[in-house]
């Protein structure tokens, strides 16, 4: 099939020469073309990877026509894919202020089967993956409704299948979820409750396991469920672009978390693999600064930049550490209890630091006139604060992973205020607070996006419209959407538009997960592509998605 550059291509090519839409960021190039195919398709994605600096770009097809503006100079390697076709890919050189066309044709290939999850499930075995539909997997009946209601909502539908093992592996297993204090924590209560196995289900369930994944049973994945729903008009507007991180012989294993601007543009990122770290991306050049943490094995999670430029993480055996980058100094609040882990650190309006602390069921300040900390435990044993915001008036809000909703700390009074979603058991993971007030949150394995209104207390659930879905963080931009990212449809960030109440589905250059989202004042949104690291399926790094690349300005990341 031939298709002629009408529409989209040609109106970018009248365009060049003085429009805002032309001018683009200064010192960059583009890209156009058409896709054709003997078969219909949808939003194909376009791939451009630098062949000097470790940047790639992404955008989609829409009516058969792409562009790509904002191109770093420098040579490329230009691919086109979408599941059951194949085609060549071209080399070609972009240079400042020059504008490029490539054509490709698609041709009919096989289309594998695909498994949903974040996870590369291949590199993690040696014999091969057996993908099958979620029926096949997991049969109906009760024990699987058993396990639906307290292991599949937390750990997702892969993590059962991808590791079969004999009776008394499973057996070990429910022990440590049902009777072992929660991440080795000294008098923690159990992950989960022991009760919830009571009158006979602990058996039930057992069997079960042991029936259906035992170590007679080759690693397993559930089947996708399809393609999410996708709205090429949007989607035409979109770019991703990706910074890639190489391991190293001095970083080999690097896997990265989730990402902080400082005032400057810059982003940071958490480095989790060993040894551990942090990483300060220049995202105009693509070149990235790396700085050890003192405990190799530290796991730094969450970060949050000062105004003085001061870095600060929480991680493995530390409330807090504090990087200096100008000298590369770090100071270390270390922890007195044996298990216990700082998780995810915010400022206040004074720039204390708080933070929450998954390892330990509390909350803690780090206050910046006594340089001292202070830790408060949550009332409820099994609450186990994830992410964390500070709202304007100082209120801390955290997200309660193991009792299913939101929660308010008054720093004041020293209270905790607790809001229960109504879909229990769930695990919730991170929220996010918008220009209203409103706490939204996601109820992960659930697939549902939660909001809270605090003046009223009324919690409203919204399912998330496709077939498996696992809502990781949600965080409003600057206009009030809210920003969803979900590794359960292979990595995908969503938007959901408050005054339509539309899903606008945003599949990501690779199979990922998102920790954890930062959003620009230009509505940008920045993540990092945890899992594909974490697995071995590509490099670990920094991305972003600009929704609409026309309101591209600049490659540097503000908050405001």
């Amino acid at each position: 099939m031939t298709r002629i550059l009408t529409g989209l291509f040609t109106t970018v090519l009248m365009a060049i020469g003085g429009t805002a839409l032309a001018e683009g960021i200064a010192g960059t190039g583009s890209l156009g073309g058409a896709v054709s195919a003997d078969q219909p398709f949808v939003a194909a994605k376009v791939y451009a990877q630098h062949q000097s600096k470790p940047i790639l770009f992404m955008v989609y097809t829409q009516n058969g026509e792409y562009w790509a503006p904002n191109l770093m100079p420098g040579q490329y390697e230009i691919t086109v894919r979408k599941d059951g076709f194949a085609s060549e890919a071209r080399y070609l050189t972009i240079n400042a202020d020059e504008s490029k066309q490539a054509n490709f044709s698609l041709r009919s290939a096989r289309q594998g089967v695909t498994y949903t999850g974040s996870r590369t499930l291949e590199t993690l075995h040696d014999e091969p993956l057996v993908v099958a539909a979620y029926d096949e997997i997991f049969p109906p009946g009760p024990g699987r409704d058993v396990l639906e209601e307290w292991c599949i909502v937390c750990h997702g539908v892969n993590f059962i299948p991808r590791q079969p093992t004999f009776r008394e592996g499973w057996e070990a297993h429910i022990d440590y979820m049902t009777a072992s204090s929660a991440f080795g924590v000294e008098g923690a209560a159990s992950m989960m409750p022991p009760e919830a196995l009571a009158d006979g289900k602990r058996e039930l369930v057992l069997d079960y396991l042991a029936e259906n994944f035992g170590e007679d049973k080759p690693p397993r994945a559930v089947m996708s469920p399809g393609e999410a729903p996708l709205d090429e008009v949007a989607l035409g507007k979109a770019m991703y672009v990706e910074y890639q991180f190489a391991n190293t012989e001095k970083r080999p294993g690097r896997w990265t978390q989730e990402p902080h601007f400082d005032k400057d543009g810059r982003v940071w990122v958490t480095e989790r693999g060993v040894p551990s770290g942090m990483t300060m991306l220049d995202p105009w050049t693509g070149e990235y600064v790396d700085y050890d943490n003192p405990k190799p094995k530290g796991s730094p999670h969450g970060v949050v930049v000062d105004s003085q430029g001061d870095v600060w993480w929480a991680g493995r055996d530390v409330h807090l550490a504090r990087l200096t980058p100008a000298t590369g100094e770090v100071r270390e609040y270390e922890i007195n209890k044996n298990g216990m882990h700082g998780h995810t650190p915010v400022l206040d309006s004074k720039e204390n630091v708080w933070f929450s602390m998954l390892q330990g069921n509390s909350i803690g300040k780090w206050d910046r006139a006594t340089d001292t900390i202070q830790l408060w435990e949550s009332p409820i044993g099994r609450d186990r604060p994830y992410g964390i915001l500070m709202s304007p008036d100082d209120k801390v809000w955290y997200a309660k992973f193991h009792d299913c909703g939101v929660a308010m700390f008054d720093p004041e009074t020293e209270s905790f205020t607790q809001y229960k979603a109504q879909s229990e058991p769930c695990t919730v993971r991170r929220l996010g607070l918008d220009s209203k007030g409103i706490v939204w949150f996601g109820l992960f394995s659930r697939g549902i996006l939660a909001c809270l209104d605090p003046g009223t207390g009324e919690v409203r659930e919204i399912p998330i419209p496709t077939g498996i879905s696992e809502p990781y963080d949600v965080w409003p931009d600057p206009f009030d959407n809210v920003w969803i990212s979900d590794g359960a449809q292979e990595g995908v960030l969503i938007k959901f538009d408050q005054g339509t109440e539309e899903f606008t589905f945003y599949p990501s250059p690779q199979r990922t997960d998102f920790p954890k989202v930062a959003i620009t004042r230009e509505g940008a949104v920045w993540y990092a592509p945890r899992m594909v690291a974490m697995t071995k399926g590509g490099p670990a790094g920094l991305g972003v998605l600009y929704p609409d690349k026309d309101k591209m300005t600049t490659f540097g990341a503000f908050y405001e």
